[in-house]
């Protein structure tokens, strides 16, 4: 575990499970950061957003949007 923080560069833990979609993986730590990843076998990070709020629950995928609670908040970022 303390390997993958090192390389996604975020310091755990990681409560959340990762969600996966349309070739990407979403890994949200609890410190309120989601890092995007290619599913490929090579570690490509494609994104870091920081959403400034703890996260305990999975992202949850539906269509074209993804869903993450935070503890203040409910997020949902697609398109339409």
């Amino acid at each position: 575990m303390v390997r993958v923080c090192e390389r996604l560069g975020v310091a755990g833990p990681y409560i959340a499970s990762p969600v996966a979609a349309n070739g990407r993986i979403y890994i949200p730590a609890n410190k309120g950061v989601i890092t995007v990843i290619n599913a490929t076998n090579e570690l490509n990070i494609l994104a870091k957003n920081d959403l400034n709020e703890k996260i305990y629950t999975t992202p949850a995928i539906v269509g074209n949007t993804i869903y993450i609670r935070t503890t203040a908040h409910l997020y949902a970022f697609g398109e339409n």
